[in-house]
This record gives C-alpha cells, sequence and structure tokens, in this order.
C-alpha cells in the first residue's frame, strides 16, 4: 500500500478512551527528543493527569542537534534549554518533575544496536518497573528519523523482554511520507483517541518548547522550527496510536 492510504486509514482509526489504550494503568512514553512527547501524546498525558493515572516520559535524545551552529546556544546551553523546555511543557500536562526521565543521548546518534542501546533499554525498562507501567507509547516505525526510528527498535526490546507490557506507536514525521512511498507494513490497527477536552493544555505545552516553536534562537538560519503547516497536524482534536503486533 502507499504511505497515503495507510495514513488515511489511521485518521479513520476507530474512536477509543484512554481506558481502551491503558487499562486505567501507568503507562510510559518514549520520546525522541525533548517535544515528540508533547507533539504525539500531549492529550494523552493530560488526560491521564487529569484522571489521576500515572505517566512516566522517557527522553531518549538530548536535543542538542536542532541548531548545531548558534553562538548563543552551544551545545550544553541548549541541552539544558530543552531540558527546561520538556520540564515546562510537562507541568502543563499535569506531569511532576519525577514523571520525566532523561537518557540523554547524542541527538541524531540513539543507537539500533550495540552496548548503548542495551543500556538504554535497560534505563527503560527499570523506569517502567519502578512506575508500574503496564504500557509503553514509542514513536512509529515508519517515522523519517533516525532517532524515531531508534526509540521504536527500543520499545519492541522492552516488549521482548516484558512480553506482557501492551506496545502503542504514534506518528510524528510519519505525517510528512511521500503519499506515493510504498509501505511494506500491514494495514494499521489502532485507536483514535478525542483530546479535544485537553486541547488547549497540548497547544501551551507545545510552545512551551519555544526554541522549536518560535525564534528565540535566531542566530542558526538553518536551525530546526516547528512550522506552522507542522503543527497544525498536532493541534487537532484527535491523536492516533498504532498497535503494535509482534513480527
Amino acid at each position: 500500500m502507499t504511505a497515503a492510504e495507510y495514513l488515511d486509514t489511521v485518521r479513520r482509526l476507530p474512536l477509543g478512551t484512554l481506558q481502551d489504550l491503558t487499562a486505567g494503568f501507568p503507562f510510559a512514553v518514549l520520546s525522541p527528543h525533548p517535544d515528540d512527547e508533547t507533539l504525539g501524546t500531549g492529550g494523552l498525558i493530560s488526560a491521564a493527569c487529569a484522571a489521576g493515572q500515572r505517566v512516566d516520559v522517557i527522553v531518549i535524545t538530548d536535543g542538542s542537534g536542532s541548531h548545531p551552529r548558534s553562538q548563543a546556544f552551544p551545545r550544553q546551553r541548549l541541552i539544558e534549554l530543552r531540558r527546561t523546555e520538556v520540564e515546562a511543557a510537562g507541568s502543563v500536562l499535569g506531569l511532576a518533575p519525577d514523571q520525566l526521565h532523561h537518557l540523554g543521548l547524542p541527538d541524531t546518534q540513539a543507537p539500533m544496536s550495540g552496548p548503548a542501546f542495551d543500556a538504554a533499554v535497560a534505563a527503560i525498562i527499570a523506569a517502567c518497573t519502578k512506575s508500574g507501567a503496564r504500557s509503553l507509547f514509542a514513536t512509529w516505525h515508519g517515522d523519517p528519523h533516525c532517532d524515531h526510528q531508534a526509540t521504536a527498535q527500543m520499545a519492541k526490546a522492552v516488549r521482548q523482554r516484558i512480553p506482557d507490557i501492551g506496545l502503542w506507536a504514534y506518528p510524528i514525521w510519519g505525517w510528512h511520507l511521500d503519499p506515493l512511498l510504498q509501505l511494506r507494513d500491514s494495514w494499521p490497527r489502532g485507536l483514535r483517541l478525542d483530546i479535544s477536552r485537553h486541547q488547549a493544555s497540548k497547544r501551551a505545552a507545545i510552545f512551551a518548547h519555544a526554541s522549536q516553536t518560535t525564534d528565540l534562537i535566531d542566530d542558526d538560519p538553518q536551525g530546526f522550527r516547528l512550522t506552522e503547516a507542522t503543527l497544525g497536524l498536532f493541534l487537532g482534536p484527535f491523536e492516533y496510536f498504532l498497535k503494535v503486533v509482534d513480527e
């Protein structure tokens, strides 16, 4: 099938509830960069926090690759800024500081295998075990970004070691695939979550990532910026979650 056919099916997934996705138990979100958790699952997080349900967010990379040529925000300062932003966004959504975890891997270098990959998987398992997470949400393996694909691979490795954990995927950059690209995936299965009651909180949380949504860092012409068109994909009344099945 083409990417256009696949994504059109995702947009028409049946409506589900927070209960359908998590059974009311604690869950964890894997975020490749400090902002993906808000873009893809901000409504889910806000809904869970409002319901008194435990959510842990595990940020895989340090976000240092967004503005690599900035003089005002050299690498360490940018890392600290991105961490401050994800904490501010988490607070808007209802997360306490101890519900945010940072693996601190270099941006664009999240591993797909090897000792660093194993260490990341072990850290994710430790966080899930401590919180009692029964389900895990990670970026879709079809997202065309190396860190997003590595995150999806880590999630599958976690499920191999914790077979009972539910695994869901959320698309970020997958929405921008070439419509004619041929995908080998099976037809998508999953749920659409109505987040209309939490749209305002999600929007505020997205814009808490000011380095990604404004000209806060203005001395790197090639720096990353979420455009109005890109943000429009994440400001609507639904979030989309794909059920990851064992291959």
